[in-house]
């Protein structure tokens, strides 16, 4: 997976910005940038060229790298790339109408897979009110900032996977604003589920079980 999202992310980021902020040096030096800011995107959070001056669809893809982040047992963050493989592999099953998921001949336990499915459904939850919450505490709720959208996600996004990168959307926000950042890091630091258990603080209920209910699904 890490692989993949590293050669996938570095022949994607050279072909959009080939003839933008790539113009002008070297095959060699392309090669090198493009390697550098797609492993970068999950990780360390340094950047060799103006992130601001990226296109739309470069941004958008730097968005998906940092979600998913690093691997797990890291100091990277994001729900780790263990978690993009497994949900990969279940929707696979699922369209083979196979009952239980399988990787490289080996079963995973359901627990595992409800676990990670989880996992994707919080971090989603978490980053869409965090955002939400981040828009309203710009300045006059954020009725000058229609066009940037792009422009705070991005920043959001980027505190969920602790990664450090930024378009320089940082120096506009209220102080309410960087509360909501810094609140983000540390959700994405500790980990969603981690966090979940904390604010909860409620053990699982066990010896409980209910009649089952089919529901039309899609």
């Amino acid at each position: 997976t890490t692989a993949a999202l590293i050669a996938g992310g570095a022949i994607l980021f050279g072909v959009l910005e080939n003839d933008s902020i790539l113009g002008g040096i070297s095959f060699k030096e392309r090669v090198f940038v493009s390697l550098f800011q797609s492993i970068t995107c999950r990780t360390a959070g340094f950047n060799t060229v103006d992130i601001s001056a990226l296109r739309a669809g470069t941004l958008a893809f730097m968005i998906f790298l940092m979600f998913f982040g690093a691997s797990p047992g890291s100091c990277g963050g994001g729900v780790k790339t263990t978690t993009l493989a497994l949900l990969g592999a279940f929707a696979w099953s699922r369209i083979k109408r196979n009952n239980r998921v399988n990787i490289f001949k080996n079963s995973i336990p359901t627990e595992t897979v409800a676990k990670s499915t989880s996992l994707i459904l919080m971090s989603l939850g978490f980053i869409a009110l965090i955002f939400f919450l981040l828009l309203v505490s710009l300045p006059g709720g954020g009725a000058q900032h229609h066009g940037d959208f792009l422009f705070y996600l991005f920043e959001t996004v980027s505190a969920f996977g602790t990664v450090g990168l930024s378009m320089g959307a940082t120096t506009t926000l209220t102080g309410l604003g960087k509360f909501w950042i810094i609140l983000m890091m540390l959700i994405g630091r500790v980990g969603v589920l981690t966090f979940s258990y904390i604010i909860t603080g409620t053990a699982p209920t066990k010896g409980i079980e209910y009649a089952d209910e089919n529901l039309m699904i899609g």
